[in-house]
């Protein structure tokens, strides 16, 4: 993740820090609010205190169910710099509102505030994700989603803190007034410095009716399939999220005995996982909408929520009951691990999220991404009122918060079989890059080379077992490998290779059959403008040398009209996975774990009409042949 964007990219830093006041703002209003409310014992509209802080959660989030349809039209009708300015202004004057109500102390005003908060933050939403895929490349959409996502939580950690402290201050009221209008302020600056995002679509209707254009748009989200599973993924986010902050405090309370402090500390790691994970995903995303670490995410969840339900029940009894400080808690056996297991469920949780809003983004038409993510909230709404309504289910039914995390376990990692269904390909396509990556210092050339869309061949020589794997780590898009059918049928092996959709190919003498159905798997293939990959040597080099080009490659691009991009690497002979020295797989190389050195090489792209396969062969072996 590139921090520079945050102060150096004129292009983006506005965008971000309105993002990043605005939500600060937000959460230093509700929790100023809410702790006021519980503090002094606030009733109003016939409810008690307890009641009333359910309601102020109800009144912030039902503007995202009722107005993100007519948001997102009216965010891909207008320039969304405009849009963006708008909605900062209008948030200057709401606070105004909130300020007189802190000071005359008027809770109704306040909760009206709050709706009108909840109101603008869902129109800024839309605008604030689709504006991503206009001013950045397609190479930067996952750096910037994780900054704007990681920055978020990062934003609602620091204003509940501020909120909470506003909120102790002697002169409670004046202090959350003066902090609210100062982010406020802060905000409408910054987005003075937004540049105009060229984008405007006058064919999209704004309906201000509100309830029909919801509708509508759940009704049309559904039929985006890619955007529609990755908009799931993303509520089920927010359905997990509102779960563990909803069971985690009586967690804390009635089987950690944490006092308050304790609660907060474990709210703040909340939010530092998710700005962790966040960051982490883009590390590993590098310049690719990279969905492949979902499933992994998924389970890693599940695993950390399974872990905690243990050390929760291995947490001894208290004689008193008397709730521990931090100082206390922490000196306990199981504390640092229970912390831990928080940190990596929410380190794996921005994983999960930022992959999935960012390949929502990615896969979503343009002319209409601000709907799609207005869509996405409204499910997100959705799906969190579910998670509040099972809660209470639950709870009548007798379960426990214990009970509760043991089946939110259990229910992620039946989603994570359902990711795994949908992401398979690009999952052990993600898994060969981190096993390449850690075994390789890899060092590209030419690659730009590599076309981001269209039908696409990519011929490779063939030197080691992994070759295939060094490929696919440095490849924008997946990529179907053309396999030797004796290798595919390896047991064990066999059902790995059909879940990454590898294609068995033999000669004609050795099985004419599974030639053929190669070649129409190949056509179909490319056909859907996907990627394969060929060893046009048809076997792995044994002497180091390449060996002859087999005229199979030819066929394919004759038949699908592909462009053929040549890929030569250098550096795997001597390798392990080389039949060098004693053989591959043989002998044990005691310096297996240093990190090997080698270096790829993507040709220009050949065009169809001038593809020759030996052409191909001599362009490749000169290359392979240049000193390393």
């Amino acid at each position: 993740m590139s921090l520079a964007m945050l102060y150096k990219e004129r292009k983006f830093w506005p965008l971000f820090w309105t993002m990043f006041l605005g939500a600060a703002n937000d959460n230093v209003f509700k929790n100023a609010l809410i702790i006021l409310i519980t503090y002094k014992n606030v009733s109003l509209f016939g409810l008690g205190a307890e009641s009333l802080v359910a309601f102020a959660g109800g009144a912030f989030i039902l503007p995202y169910v009722l107005f993100s349809a007519t948001s997102g039209q009216i965010s891909d009708h207008y320039d969304k710099a405009q849009v963006i300015k708008v909605t900062k202004f209008t948030e200057l004057a709401f606070m105004l509102c909130g300020a007189i109500g802190f000071v005359t102390e008027s809770y109704g005003l306040l909760m009206f505030t709050l709706f009108l908060m909840g109101a603008q933050s869902s129109f800024f939403s839309p605008v604030k994700f689709s504006s991503l895929r206009t001013i950045l490349k397609d190479e930067e959409l996952t750096t910037g989603t994780a900054l704007i996502g990681g920055g978020t939580f990062i934003a609602i950690l620091i204003g509940t803190i501020i909120g909470g402290l506003a909120a102790a201050a002697p002169d409670a009221t004046d202090t959350a007034a003066f902090a609210i209008l100062i982010f406020a302020v802060l905000g409408v600056i910054t987005a003075r410095f937004q540049n105009k995002i060229n984008d405007i679509n006058n064919d999209v209707k704004i309906d201000y009716t509100f309830v029909k254009p919801t509708f509508q748009l759940l009704i049309n989200s559904v039929k985006e399939k890619n955007s529609f599973r990755a908009m799931m993924g993303v509520s089920w986010f927010w359905f997990l999220g509102s779960f563990v902050l909803s069971v985690m405090p009586a967690i804390i309370k009635n089987v950690f005995y944490g006092s308050e402090m304790v609660a907060s500390i474990f709210m703040a790691t909340f939010t530092v996982g998710m700005g962790l994970g966040s960051w982490i995903c883009s590390k590993l995303s590098g310049k690719r909408i990279e969905v492949g670490m979902v499933p992994v995410a998924a389970v890693g969840m599940s695993l950390a929520v399974f872990d905690l339900y243990y050390v929760s029940t291995q947490w001894p009894m208290s004689v008193t009951g008397a709730l521990m400080p931090p100082a206390e808690f922490f000196a306990q056996p199981l504390a640092l691990r229970a912390i831990i297991d928080l940190l990596l469920i929410t380190i794996f949780g921005g994983n999960f999220y930022i992959s999935q809003l960012t390949f929502m983004q990615h896969s979503a038409p343009l002319e209409k991404l601000a709907r799609t993510i207005a869509a996405n909230n409204i499910w997100n709404a959705i799906f969190m009122v579910v998670a509040a309504v099972s809660i209470i289910l639950l709870k009548s039914a007798g379960a426990t918060a214990l009970d509760n995390l043991l089946i939110l376990g259990g229910l992620n990692l039946i989603y994570a079989g359902i990711c795994y269904y949908f992401f398979h390909e690009e999952m052990w396509r993600f898994v060969v890059q981190l096993f390449t990556t850690f075994l390789y210092d890899i060092q590209i050339e030419g690659e730009e080379n590599i076309p981001k869309e269209g039908r696409l061949v990519i011929a490779a020589n063939h030197t080691s077992f992994v070759d295939w794997g060094v490929v696919m780590s440095l490849s924008p898009r997946p990529i179907r490998w053309v396999i030797d059918h004796r290798y595919y049928n390896i047991p064990g092996l066999k059902q790995f290779f059909m879940q990454g959709h590898l294609i068995p190919i033999a000669t004609r003498r050795e099985d004419p059959r599974v030639l053929d159905e190669a070649y129409t798997k190949l056509n179909s293939t490319l056909n859907e403008e996907r990627c394969v990959g060929f060893f046009p040597e048809g076997w792995i080099t044994r002497d180091g040398e390449p060996r002859k080009y087999q005229p199979g490659i030819k066929k394919v691009v004759e038949q699908t009209n592909a462009q053929v991009v040549p890929i030569v690497i250098k550096g795997l002979w001597g390798s392990f996975y080389s039949f060098s020295g004693k053989g591959v797989f043989k002998g044990i190389r005691w310096n297996f774990l240093k990190r090997r050195k080698i270096r790829v090489v993507i040709l220009p792209s050949i065009p169809p009409e001038n593809f020759c396969y030996k052409d191909l062969e001599e362009k490749m072996v000169v290359e392979y042949k240049k000193p390393l």
